[in-house]
């Protein structure tokens, strides 16, 4: 190969190449805010609840992004991040309280954020017992104040859940009646205060989810 030949294959392989990759480290509790206090509640307290976590780019998802925790003494745990962009698995209690990094694979210089999900452990489905929907509501609450202390009163106050895609639905009482579930951005929603004595939560078709709602109505 000629030597004018060989410098313009290489300079069109360094244009066409992927960008240059590092390790990225930060402190795991800044990257994965408030699980340790939400970890210190017992777990037989918090079973109807969840927290995912994501780590964003310009705004962006990261699926598959290769994450590792790297404690004080050097020992190495895999955090697989999902295809949508969502850790698989958090650091216990004890390796967070170790004080250490989670270390990324990503382009030199990225500059990242990450993203918290406070969220129930319902199932989607199309019918519902309105009173586990009101306990996971209240669980809530209890957790996220005993998690932040003296900080509670800055805290969200979860005043029900809310069903994203499901359309509709209908609110099923104890004494035969029924009603027709509110919705807030075109999805329904429930709120144990405004339904006393209800008993089922029917949708007409399957939510993506079941998430915490905090509107006052």
């Amino acid at each position: 190969m000629s030597r004018p030949l060989a410098l313009i294959l290489a300079a069109v392989l360094a244009a066409t190449a992927g960008p240059a990759f590092a390790e990225k480290s930060a402190q795991a509790t800044k990257v994965l805010p408030f699980l340790d206090k939400f970890l210190k509640v017992p777990a037989a307290e918090r079973s109807r609840l969840k927290l995912t976590y994501a780590v964003r780019h310009d705004g962006q998802m990261l699926p598959n992004l290769k994450a590792t925790l790297v404690e004080r003494g050097g020992a190495r745990t895999p955090l697989p991040v999902d295809g949508e962009g969502y850790f698989e698995r958090l650091p216990t209690l004890a390796q967070l309280e170790g004080d250490p990094a989670i270390v990324f694979d990503v382009p030199v210089g990225w500059k990242m954020g990450s993203m918290m999900t406070f969220g129930t452990q319902l199932k989607p489905a199309q019918d519902y017992d309105a009173r586990e929907l009101a306990a996971t509501v209240t669980e809530a609450n209890t957790v996220i104040g005993k998690a932040a202390g003296v900080a509670a009163f800055m805290a969200p106050k979860m005043t029900g859940v809310v069903f994203p895609k499901a359309e509709s639905g209908m609110i099923a009482f104890a004494d035969g009646h029924s009603a027709p579930l509110p919705k807030v951005n075109e999805f329904p929603y429930f709120r144990p205060a405004d339904h006393q004595g209800a008993v089922r939560v029917k949708l007409t078709r399957t939510p993506t989810k079941v998430a915490f709602y905090d509107g006052k109505k």
